[in-house]
């Protein structure tokens, strides 16, 4: 058994965020071990994020886009982001700045080994990796438990942010390398969520993912016919080239996530509720959540946690949840209209849950009534009605398609 003063269970973005913090704090002489069943170094994903102050890392970048686009069968409307920039980083890149920054101090260990236990010890806590046991003051634990992440129950909704993406070069100049398209909805919807998402890196070059928001994922051929329909017909690439793939599922959840699993074992990332559960984005959430413990640890010797966001902000995508896990072709609707009668600047302060009330009810007002008072009867009046007289209320919601609708509707297409 070897002692630590802190483990890391889980070497991804939220793992590799804390370790990189801890090494640039007055921390970098403690022991401190990370712990990962792969070998972080291949471009296995990207992570995007807006914001108009520097970052830790700035310097790795792939590309940034100073407009954002929404478009549908209405059209096309871009979104000048003023001082805002929408900024895109690979992983390889950023497991390469991290390694080398803890490379530097040699108290920073990285395990290659599965974790099949952790738990509280006299010392603190512990952790089981093939067959070995690690005992530390700390755990940080970005490792969804049990399974995988929490699943829908009682008032709680769950779908997944679901995506195959290709990286293609086009022998005809087809992008505009400044624009970057956040939701484009020109593509059949099949009862769900679906939408195109490109970044371009060149008038030649982009990234172009066919996104879903549903419960399951869908037979893989779907978003490659998608894909192949969306780029020949609706970019107009008659030759292009795949350069890369890229597939991810990111859990959308009103399901609380605990902050903590025991006493010192603290869950960070997706497993502490950094994803905003409506839209999937965790990237800066992870990063505000990495420099607090660090810096926490730094003064006081305890992690604390940032403060959790409004619960207004909770109740908003529940209500979105709803409408999405229930009547999924709806969301096409609620999103155009957001985008088209919302500049893009407030839509992103929104979303970054840095809007007072007032602009919150402003933009409530540019939404279709009809799917969230639904969404508020059903979400939360319905529920309370069931427990003040049990067996006189009968649910009549619409029942949401599942997994199996979508691999139908893969091998057909």
């Amino acid at each position: 058994m070897k002692q630590y003063d802190y483990i890391i269970a889980g070497g991804g973005c939220a793992g590799l965020s804390l370790a990189y913090y801890l090494a640039l704090s007055s921390l970098r002489t403690k022991r401190v071990l990370i712990i990962d069943a792969e070998d972080k170094g291949q471009n296995d994903r990207t992570w995007c994020f807006w914001g108009d102050q520097p970052t830790a890392f700035d310097d790795i970048v792939t590309r940034e886009w100073p407009v954002l686009a929404f478009a549908d069968e209405r059209g096309e409307k871009p979104g000048n982001l003023g001082t805002l920039r929408y900024k895109m980083i690979r992983s390889a890149d950023f497991y390469r700045k991290v390694k080398t920054a803890i490379a530097r101090h040699p108290g920073f260990e990285i395990l290659q080994a599965r974790i099949s236990e952790m738990g509280e010890s006299g010392s603190g806590a512990y952790v089981m990796a093939d067959g070995r046991r690690f005992e530390a003051g700390w755990v940080f634990n970005s490792l969804l438990r049990n399974g995988g992440p929490p699943s829908a129950g009682g008032p709680h909704h769950f779908l997944l942010q679901h995506f195959t993406g290709w990286w293609i070069r086009c022998e005809e100049p087809v992008f505009d390398p400044e624009k970057g398209m956040l939701m484009d909805f020109r593509t059949l919807q099949y009862r769900s969520t679906r939408f195109l998402y490109v970044l371009p890196f060149s008038r030649h070059e982009a990234l172009v993912e066919h996104t879903v928001f549903s419960p399951g994922k869908l037979h893989p051929k779907s978003y490659e016919r998608a894909l192949e329909a969306y780029i020949s017909e609706t970019l107009g690439a008659r030759e292009y080239t795949i350069t890369d793939v890229e597939h991810g599922a990111i859990p959308m959840t009103d399901k609380p996530f605990p902050a903590s699993a025991s006493a010192h074992i603290i869950n960070i990332g997706i497993a502490g509720g950094a994803v905003k559960p409506s839209t999937g984005y965790a990237f800066s959430n992870i990063q505000r959540q990495a420099r607090q413990i660090a810096a926490q640890l730094s003064m006081t010797g305890s992690p604390v946690l940032p403060p959790p966001p409004a619960s207004r902000f909770r109740f908003y995508d529940s209500l979105l949840l709803n409408i999405l896990q229930d009547y999924g072709e709806e969301g096409k609707f609620i999103f155009g209209s957001l985008f088209r009668r919302n500049g893009m600047r407030r839509i992103l302060r929104f979303l970054d849950e840095n809007t007072s009330i007032w602009e919150e009810a402003r933009i409530f007002a540019t939404l279709p009534l009809v799917p969230f008072l639904r969404a508020l009867v059903l979400a939360k009046l319905w529920p309370a009605l069931r427990k003040l007289s049990p067996g006189r209320w009968r649910p009549s919601s619409r029942k949401a398609p599942d997994v199996a609708y979508g691999i139908r509707e893969g091998v057909k297409n």
